[in-house]
């Protein structure tokens, strides 16, 4: 079997005060991208009104307004309505939030391998850096 051409993909909701995402995040983003520990598929800018309806900018119709004229969006797109809604449900009235779709480029050989031989990712759950850090922090003073 061929090495696989995408390797895991996935969603990340990033929520902000305001309604653009703070220069210092989207530079992080672009840093991932540069360096290629990620290939940035798709990016959404998603605004929940203080009515409750909610507003998307592909931001790769804005890249420049966002700072991300320099990432090349693989597939623009790729995220459906129905991914942006279900995400926007996580969303307060008046919020902003950038979905994010990004392929883990360092797991694609992983996934070529496991496939090739017949195995599969059986479970896989991102625990939230804070969560770590303060896990980390308890273990530590002990």
């Amino acid at each position: 079997m061929s090495d696989l051409e995408y390797g895991p993909v996935e969603f990340v909701l990033v929520g902000f005060p305001g309604e653009a995402p703070d220069p210092g995040v989207v530079e992080a983003v672009r840093e991932l991208a540069k360096d290629g520990a990620v290939r940035v598929i798709d990016a959404i800018l998603v605004t929940k009104t203080v009515e409750g309806d909610v507003e998307t900018i592909e931001v790769e119709d804005a890249s420049d307004t966002y700072g991300l004229e320099d990432v090349d969006l693989d597939l623009s797109g790729l995220a459906a309505d129905e991914d942006v809604a279900y995400f926007a449900e996580a969303l307060e009235a008046g919020a902003s939030a950038e979905l994010l779709v990004v392929e883990h480029l360092w797991a694609r050989k992983l996934a070529s391998r496991l496939a090739a031989s017949g195995g599969a990712v059986l479970a896989s759950e991102r625990i939230p850096a804070p969560i770590v850090n303060e896990v980390v922090s308890l273990a530590r003073a002990e």
